[in-house]
């Protein structure tokens, strides 16, 4: 029989850091931990540390299994060889090898979320266009096709970024118009809560033929071939689409500099749902995570941490307490 796997969020190895939890090598459960930690690390100054509470606690490696075409095919591996060090360097260095800025559309996702600024919106065609240049200069090819197709999205990339500025970005009245005016979805409790946010929203769509899945993000229509799209995928959408609806949502998805943490989130809760349990101290993740498995009936248990004043901290596999 298979030991269960436990997911560790970020905060429980600070947790573990700072002497607050005792977590330890075991041998009736694996603990596990993903790339989505690496990159929590990476903007850390803390690699080392944090690096060495996984390898004390034997904790192994849970990877996206990707095709042949390098895209992810909805499937995880446990790769049980090799040490958290020997795992980072090689994310150092594979993230390195190419000249990609993952926060290009950080600025978009902020707006949507109803925080940001027009600057770095307005900025977001040029610097588009400069990322793919740059990720095309090096091909053993003619590019000048390639080029000459970015140039011409740009106007239309900018036309966009126009009309948006122009509608403006208050998340209240976004929210208003997907049928929650008086922000009811966030106080949502219970069992079956993204049946109970469809119900809100869905005679906003106004005939149009549109399910739950696709709406959340989970069965989309261009699935950019793939024949199913991938869970993992679906959870990440799933999150972004509850940031703008304000179910468990914080206030950092609406700040540029703190959009990071809330991918972060957004990938340790789709890491999770190939374990047994995941664990973490935010209580709005728990929510959250625990709302998302009910729905795609995943058998991943949340798993509550609570840090109480002169005691004991205390996991809890309850997190449906509102």
């Amino acid at each position: 029989m298979s030991k269960p796997l436990i997911y560790l969020d970020q905060n429980i190895i600070g947790l573990q850091l700072q002497g607050i939890i005792n977590l330890s090598k075991r041998d009736d459960v694996t603990w596990v931990y993903s790339k989505e930690h690496f990159a929590e690390i990476l903007r850390s100054n803390k690699s080392e540390k944090y690096l060495g509470v996984l390898d004390a606690i034997d904790a192994k490696l849970l990877d996206l299994v990707l095709d042949d075409n390098w895209k992810i095919t909805g499937e995880a591996r446990l790769i049980e060889n090799g040490t958290p060090y020997e795992h980072y360097d090689s994310y150092i260095e594979a993230t390195g090898d190419v000249d990609f800025d993952d926060s290009i559309f950080d600025p978009f996702q902020v707006w949507v979320n109803g925080g940001g600024d027009e600057g770095p919106l307005k900025d977001l065609s040029e610097k588009f266009a400069q990322q793919i240049l740059r990720l095309t200069s090096d091909l053993p090819f003619d590019t000048t096709e390639m080029t000459d197709q970015v140039k011409q999205i740009k106007p239309e990339f900018d036309s966009m970024i126009d009309e948006m500025i122009s509608n403006g970005n208050d998340i209240h009245k976004t929210r208003a118009a997907f049928g929650d005016q008086k922000g009811s979805i966030g106080s949502i409790s219970g069992e079956k809560q993204i049946e109970k946010i469809w119900e809100i929203i869905s005679p906003t769509m106004h005939g149009a033929d549109i399910s739950c899945d696709q709406f959340f993000g989970f069965d989309p229509i261009d699935k950019q071939g793939c024949g199913i799209w991938p869970i993992y995928l679906g959870i990440i959408g799933c999150n972004s689409v509850l940031d703008i609806l304000g179910f468990q949502a914080e206030k950092k998805c609406r700040k540029l500099n703190k959009i990071h943490n809330v991918r972060s989130d957004a990938g340790h809760i789709a890491m999770g749902a190939y374990c047994s349990a995941i664990m973490s101290e935010d209580k709005r993740l728990v929510k959250r995570a625990k709302a998302i498995y009910e729905y795609k009936e995943i058998g991943t248990s949340p798993i509550l941490v609570i840090r109480e004043a002169n005691k004991p901290i205390q996991p809890t596999a309850d997190a449906s307490a509102d």
